[in-house]
């Protein structure tokens, strides 16, 4: 555990590092702003009265990034696979803090999940740290739960995974 903690701290510390020894007139966004990002996340419902808890989907969003602000309104769409399939629309909005590669998240989860039709189930909120390979690819991982917004659901915790193009 002590290893992968210094590991993690490392390279938090690095990739703040690259961050901050880009000339000052380097631009680290895409001319268009648009971004495109895939992620896989797994993790557990907590709360439910019924049915399997564990979670596993398939995310994929688009969005458009004000370089200035680092604020980044976006549309996903993600796939349900365990513990079984389902379809969900979310509406959200990322915003990046300021000269550290940390993206907070919030997004309105409208699934078909445990009903029949799309219908609101989570407030989802998170946290995700982003390694930038390239001024147009990065990489991420992070940490999200859910607000339940109907009581049919649980209170969902997931890791996620992934990448970001910007075009």
């Amino acid at each position: 555990m002590r290893p992968l903690l210094v590991l993690t701290l490392s390279a938090l510390a690095w990739s703040a590092g690259v961050a901050r020894a880009e000339p000052s007139g380097a631009s680290t966004a895409a001319p268009t702003g648009v971004t495109v990002s895939a992620s896989l996340g797994a993790g557990g419902e907590m709360g439910l009265s019924e049915g399997k808890a564990g979670l596993l989907e398939l995310e994929l969003a688009g969005g458009w990034e004000h370089e200035a602000s680092r604020v980044r309104p976006e549309l996903a769409l993600a796939l349900g696979v365990a513990p079984s399939s389902s379809f969900a629309l979310r509406p959200g909005l990322r915003a990046g803090l300021a000269e550290v590669p940390v993206w907070l998240r919030a997004a309105l989860d409208f699934s078909t999940a445990n009903r029949h039709g799309l219908h609101a189930r989570w407030l989802l909120l998170g946290a995700a740290w982003e390694l930038r390979i390239t001024t147009t690819l990065a990489f991420d991982l992070g940490l999200e739960f859910g607000v339940p917004l109907t009581g049919a659901g649980g209170v969902p915790i997931m890791l996620r995974g992934g990448g970001t193009f910007r075009l």
